[in-house]
This record gives C-alpha cells, sequence and structure tokens, in this order.
C-alpha cells in the first residue's frame, strides 16, 4: 500500500480482494481474512479507481487520526496483525484447546484466559512457552497481548514473567551484589 498527499485529499490504493460498503452512520471493510464494521463519524471520503480518497475539513490531528484508523482496517483484513509473547521462567507453560488458553506461569494453579472469537492464539510446538496471537483490528490484538501480559509482569531482579517477542527487561541488581 502506498500513501499520497495531494493538498487536503490524501489517498492510496485498495487491494483487489477488499471492498468497502458504507452507510449514513457506519462503514464496513470486508477481506480475506474477516469484516470490520465501524462507526463514520465526521469521516467523509470517495473510493474512485480501486483508490481510497480522504476528504476532509477538520485540523491536521484529527485528519490524520480517520486516515490511519481507515488504513489500518484495510491492513488488517488483507494481511492481518499479529503479537508475539515469550513465557520466561521454570516450568512455565502454555497450551490452547477449544478457545480456552492454559497458562501455568509460577502460581500455585494453572490460570485459564477465554479466548475471543475475532482473535487465534496458537502455542509454540516446543515447550509451549511461545505464544502468537493473531486478529484483523490492530487494536484488538495489542489489547489481547497486553491482558495476557498483565497476568505475569516481568520481575525486575530476575526477569521471570510474559515478555513481548522484542522487549529488553533491564535487571535491577541484587541487594547482596553491592553498590
Amino acid at each position: 500500500m502506498e500513501f499520497i498527499n495531494k493538498n487536503k485529499m490524501r489517498s492510496f490504493l485498495i487491494p483487489a480482494d477488499v471492498t468497502i460498503k458504507w452507510g449514513k452512520e457506519f462503514f464496513q471493510v470486508t477481506g480475506p481474512l474477516g469484516t470490520v464494521t465501524k462507526k463514520k463519524g465526521d469521516l467523509s471520503f470517495a473510493i474512485k479507481n480501486n483508490r481510497f480518497y480522504f476528504l476532509d475539513t477538520f485540523e491536521e490531528k484529527k485528519r490524520h487520526f480517520y486516515f490511519s484508523m481507515v488504513y489500518n482496517i484495510i491492513l488488517g483484513v488483507s494481511k492481518g496483525y499479529r503479537c508475539k509473547l515469550r513465557l520466561v521462567g521454570v516450568g512455565f507453560r502454555a497450551s490452547v484447546l477449544n478457545k480456552l488458553l492454559t497458562l501455568k506461569i509460577g502460581y500455585s494453579h494453572e490460570i485459564k484466559y477465554v479466548i475471543p472469537e475475532d482473535i487465534e492464539i496458537f502455542c509454540g510446538k516446543t515447550k509451549g512457552t511461545r505464544l502468537l496471537i493473531k486478529g484483523v483490528e490492530l487494536q484488538r490484538v495489542t489489547q489481547i497481548a497486553s491482558e495476557i501480559r498483565s497476568l505475569r509482569i516481568p520481575d525486575a531482579y530476575k526477569g521471570k514473567g510474559i515478555h513481548y517477542d522484542k522487549e529488553n527487561i533491564i535487571l535491577k541488581k541484587g541487594k547482596r551484589e553491592g553498590k
């Protein structure tokens, strides 16, 4: 996909397998990975020659917000979004069975997390210490990843917990390590 600026009109190419329908209050984007429906609000746009033209009369921040929202929706239904998590700690494991994520993360009991219908979660085949969260809405995928991570936030001293894949935790010195 590409971005083109033209005075107060921005446009980008709509992939061939994505369709956009709109009414007075809502617009719906459908692609190979799913469908997303959003409120239209102040958004004004036109579609011509398989290009999405963004027409507006409001300030730069609001224009950028709407443009990014529509672009992310189209990207989500055509390619999808994903977020990776790592379980770091002795005996930390995860498994998925019938839309139920079971986590063993150092508590005296297993933690069960019900997976929403619009999200898919996969476990790594080796040891079950990696999670892959997939969906069509960027905000929804990152929200679910954040909820799962909050079940065991990484420890500042040992680093045990649930990490984002490329997250780098800076460990603190212990009391006995000296000054």
